[in-house]
Parts: structure tokens; sequence; C-alpha cells
């Protein structure tokens, strides 16, 4: 369940995507662990979504503190992922995440513990963390990666968690005009799946592929299985050319089939 930053947590408001997050992960009886090692401030990022979690039902919220690799070794880390129903991966810097858990026998039970069937979400970093690849920040040649042209060399990929195959996922996507880094990375892997997350906008994928979207902004998915680019022919940060991409622009309650890769109207 990636989440594309900025989810509605303030009392007062409807807090769609957070709800359903704890339903998945069983309502009254949820036992959710909150991972909030993207952040730099890991306690009080953990805290509020502990606070959050328990006044939407869930029975129990602990927090999963990583601070180094050999955190995300330990058998006490295991041992907490390994009595959740239910996962929550926080905000922050993707790079973190990478650094301190890519690899790790705690990122090797999160995949565990998904494939039985337990929910996984993911909120800004935490979203493109699932993903097989997750975009890094490029060599800085070629502009800044909020640049509405896509460039060469505007962002790297490097390996995320892998809970989700032959897809990459951005968010904040609308709100910082992340469409030309989006592209300049399809158009160098054009077999990838692109997913662009809104804020406040997530995607709940379930055993056969079938998205939905939740919340109160729009998902956009780039397909390149036709695409062609002259990526190869270009320097780093040249304006790019794709053609034969196939975009698709979907709102809350629309379906996506991931496998066969069209939508779903119906």
């Amino acid at each position: 369940m990636p989440i594309g930053g900025g989810e509605d947590k303030d009392a007062d408001g409807g807090k769609e995507v957070l709800q359903r997050f704890v339903d998945l992960a069983g309502g009254k009886k949820a036992r959710i662990v909150v991972v909030p090692t993207a952040s730099k401030i890991p306690e009080e990022m953990g805290q509020q979504y502990v606070e959050v979690f328990i006044g939407l039902g869930a029975k129990s919220v602990e927090i999963l503190d990583i601070r180094e690799r050999e955190d995300a070794n330990s058998d006490a880390s295991v041992q907490l992922l390994h009595g959740a129903s239910g996962i929550f991966i926080t905000g922050g810097a993707q790079s973190r995440l990478v650094a301190l858990m890519a690899g790790t026998l705690a990122m090797e039970c999160i995949r565990m513990r998904n494939a039985d069937g337990v929910v996984v979400a993911g909120t800004s970093a935490g979203a493109s963390i699932v993903a097989s690849h997750v975009m890094s920040g490029g060599t800085g040649l070629a502009g800044k990666s909020g640049s509405a042209a896509a460039r060469k060399g505007m962002v790297e990929l490097v390996a995320g968690f892998g809970l989700l195959q032959d897809i990459i996922v951005d968010q904040h996507f609308s709100q910082r005009g992340r469409m030309g880094r989006l592209l300049s990375i399809y158009a160098a892997n054009p077999g990838l799946l692109s997913i662009g997350l809104d804020e406040d906008t997530a995607v709940v994928i379930d055993r056969e592929g079938i998205l939905e979207v939740l919340g109160s902004g729009m998902v956009t998915i780039v397909n390149g299985r036709n695409a062609v680019s002259d990526y190869y022919e270009r320097d780093i940060g040249e304006v790019l050319t794709v053609l034969n991409s196939h975009l698709f622009v979907l709102g809350p309650g629309r379906r996506f089939d991931l496998n066969a890769r069209r939508g779903i109207l119906s």
C-alpha cells in the first residue's frame, strides 16, 4: 500500500487512507509496527503514527527503531516484525532506508510477512522503497529533480525492498512536478511500470495485481512496454525524447490491472 505522502492525519479529517491501512491490518485486532527509519527525527515521527493508529482503533502499535544496519539484522527487530499484522514505513529520505535496511534480515522479514498476507504500507520515501527499484539523487549535472523537462541523469536507480516487481513508485507527484524525473527513469528502463502518487493518495494492490486508488488526489501510471527513447544517445543533462508511451491517470476509486497493464472502468 504505497502512499504519496501528506496523508490526512488531523483529528477532524477523514483519514481515509490511514483508516484503510488499519482495517487491512485487522481493525480492532491490528498489531502494527511503525518503521520511522527514513526520518531524521525517528522518535517524533514514530510516536506521531502510534497516536494516529491507536486513535483509528488498532489494538497495539510499536516502533521498530533502526539506527544502524546491525539493528536491522538483530533478532529483536525480526521478532517484532514477525508479530505484526500491519507494517508501516514512514517518510523521510529514501537513501536512509536503502543504507540502513536494504538487504538486511529486517527487509527480508518484511518481504516474507507481505508474501504471507500482511499489509505493508509506506508513505513518501516509504512508498518508494516497497518497489524493486528506487529513485535516488542524481549527478546534479542534469538540474533539479523537480524540473518539468525529462533530462538524462536527473536521478539514479538503486535497489528497493522488492515487494513490487518491475514497478517504480514516485510520491508528492503533482505537488512537486515530478513527471520529468519519472520520465527520465522510464526512458532509461522502458520495461518498468512507473507510478506517480499525489499527496493524500494511495494505492492498495491485492494478490491478483489489481490496484485500487484511495484518497483525494490522482495516480499517474506510465507503461513503457512499447516505448522507445533516445536516452542512450544523449549526454547527461540533455532533454530526452520518448515515443509510444502509454499514460494512465486514475482518480479515487478507480482500479488498474498491473499484470495486464490496463485500466478498469467498471
